[in-house]
């Protein structure tokens, strides 16, 4: 069945171009040219959406958010505004509404956030299902945001390989959600009512590794009073994580072929009893195994083992469509445990965490998000009280990212306007063009010029 989104807007020709362009990705839609007309229909009807003019000649855009929400709370709004509302706006996301759009405005630019607030209000609901069931944990901090290309694709291939028996590599940088990926893969095998156990193969020693990993008997060593089951056999039915497996010494990773191979094990000071197991094995690692393996430092072996299915998680600033969508997510859930009305974030709040590269990941930008709402006193998050922890310069945008040329002149023109406090002729002649070139640029691109007034660059 098709989403159903309703419009309201009083111009017509701008609501039957809305509504064409709606039908034509295949939405339901209802029209409505008045605020009085708008609330009769959300009384009979349930709309996944509404899009919403804040300027009605009877009621105005907020009274329609307020009685979207009332009738189904899980309703997403969208509000177009002129900039003399920006601040009726900022007020409405307050209450509520998912988004807001200028006029003008492109309809590609509507359709997409239509999207995204369709896909936030289904993940709200999929989070609101699986509180309940075995998931809640693998779910609770995000990883269903998926708005970016790369992200997409990880999930497919864990809706492909989860249910299998197969071994999983996960590969990444720091901070970009490996362990929930494998907390994934395993609720969505054959194995999710089995142990999920969870190893950090680079906080312990040697050693203390192996012990952790395969058990000893009593007496094995110096202080092995009693007998301890390891990891792998805790993990029998079920799946075991190796978390930094590329820090793993030769020896161990030995005894780990052993058990990918045959599925079996000995504790350590044992008489030669082997132990069988069942186990599904998932690592992670932010080396690059190929560069160990060539260096002599990781098994070949064992290399290919793991290697089986490997997932590539991409870093933040490689799926920029997820961060504002993440942001919201943390926000959320943080002002629920600290108990803070804080709603959402300013025009300048947003666009400081869009241009940020986010060096610590989704880890840093959970952080980030989570101290912004502990520290907040308003209830919308503010520029100043998103504080970054990178090295001066490591967080910064520069030319030589990997940027496709929209987002190279979004930044370029934000930054130019953040030093000019708003100014377009100044920011023009920074940028090398002329202000009826920025203009357009502006107005193409999306961008509010206002809220760089009284900003600090």
């Amino acid at each position: 069945m098709a989403d159903t989104i309703l419009i309201v807007e009083d111009n017509e020709t701008l609501r039957a171009g809305i509504r064409v362009s709606l039908e034509e990705s295949g939405y339901g839609i209802q029209e409505a040219a008045t605020g009085e007309e708008a609330i009769k229909k959300l009384e009979v009807d349930s709309f996944h959406a509404v899009v919403s003019d804040i300027k009605l000649g009877d009621l105005t855009g907020v009274d329609i958010l307020k009685k979207a929400k009332e009738v189904n709370i899980r309703t997403e709004v969208i509000l177009m505004t002129a900039y003399a509302t920006v601040e009726t706006a900022i007020q409405a996301l307050r209450l509520g509404a998912f988004d807001y759009i200028q006029k003008p405005f492109e309809l590609e630019h509507l359709k997409h956030r239509v999207r995204t607030a369709l896909k936030m209000g289904k993940m709200r609901g999929e989070l609101e299902f699986y509180r309940k069931a075995s998931y809640q944990n693998a779910l609770e901090s995000g990883a269903l945001v998926a708005e970016s290309r790369g992200m997409k694709d990880i999930l497919s291939v864990i809706r492909k390989v989860g249910p299998t028996p197969a071994t999983v590599l996960i590969t990444g940088e720091t901070g970009t959600g490996k362990e929930l990926l494998a907390t994934l893969l395993h609720f969505g095998s054959t194995r999710s009512s089995g142990p999920l156990v969870k190893v950090n193969c680079a906080a312990l020693h040697e050693n203390l590794l192996e012990s952790e990993l395969f058990g000893h008997e009593r007496g094995a060593f110096t202080g092995a009073e009693k007998q301890r089951i390891g990891r792998f056999e805790q993990a029998d039915k079920g799946t075991i994580f190796l978390d930094e497996i590329g820090d793993m010494s030769p020896t161990t990773q030995s005894k780990v072929l052993r058990v990918l191979q045959e599925q079996e094990f000995e504790r350590l000071g044992s008489s030669g009893k082997s132990i069988r197991v069942d186990v599904r094995v998932v690592a992670a690692t932010n080396r690059d195994l190929r560069v160990e393996v060539k260096e002599g430092r990781f098994r070949q072996d064992l290399f290919f083992r793991l290697n089986v299915v490997n997932l590539r998680v991409p870093s933040l600033k490689e799926r920029h469509e997820d961060i504002l969508p993440l942001a919201r997510f943390f926000l959320n859930q943080y002002s629920v445990e600290f108990k803070k009305k804080v709603t959402g974030f300013s025009p300048v709040a947003i666009e400081k965490m869009r241009s940020y590269l986010w060096p610590g990941n989704v880890r840093e930008l959970q952080n980030t998000i989570e101290r912004a709402v502990l520290l907040c006193d308003d209830e919308v998050i503010q520029q100043e009280n998103l504080t970054m922890e990178a090295a001066p310069g490591e967080g910064e945008m520069t030319w030589g990212e990997t940027l496709n040329l929209e987002k190279l002149e979004r930044e370029g023109i934000i930054r130019a306007l953040q030093t000019t406090r708003g100014v377009q002729k100044e920011a023009a002649q920074l940028l090398g063009i002329s202000p009826r070139v920025l203009n357009y640029k502006i107005q193409i691109l999306n961008i509010d010029w206002k809220i760089y007034r009284n900003s600090v660059a």
